[in-house]
């Protein structure tokens, strides 16, 4: 006679992932002409810009894209290197690049070997867009050109 096997216990369920020491707040842009800058992000994102009253500065609150709140900061030096941290967008559909060009976005790189754009903002604030029907991620293999 054959003992029957133990019935096994059930799984229990992962354990979520620790809590991070931080959460993200705002993203933060440097500019030497903020309500240029701030201008350009706001219509790409469909936002509406705040000017600080006491000085340069403009204000992006969180708009229908559920995207962080975004302030444009006045800095006296001009950019000069490329960008370590970048921004990636996907157009609406029916929008295409041409009308983020019109908006004051620079070619930076057309697609290649890879599905987006590499633009620049009117200070050459590097950007990636992606069309609405792009499938590709913007992971390690997805550098911005220098």
């Amino acid at each position: 006679m054959t003992t029957p096997l133990p019935t096994p216990l059930p799984t229990p369920p992962p354990t979520p992932p620790p809590l991070g020491i931080a959460r993200f707040r705002d993203l933060c842009l440097d500019a030497n002409d903020p309500a240029v800058v701030g201008g350009f992000w706001a219509a790409v994102l469909g936002r509406q810009v705040q000017s600080d009253a006491d000085g340069p500065d403009v204000f992006l609150p969180t708009g229908a894209d559920g995207g962080p709140a975004i302030y444009v900061n006045a800095v006296p030096e001009p950019k000069t290197v490329k960008d370590r941290i970048h921004l990636d967008i996907t157009l609406e559909p029916a929008q295409e690049i041409s009308d983020l060009l019109r908006l004051g976005a620079m070619i930076v790189t057309e697609p290649g070997e890879v599905r987006w754009w590499v633009l620049a903002d009117p200070e050459g604030n590097e950007f990636c867009a992606f069309l609405p029907d792009a499938d590709a991620s913007n992971d390690a293999d997805a550098e911005v050109a220098p």
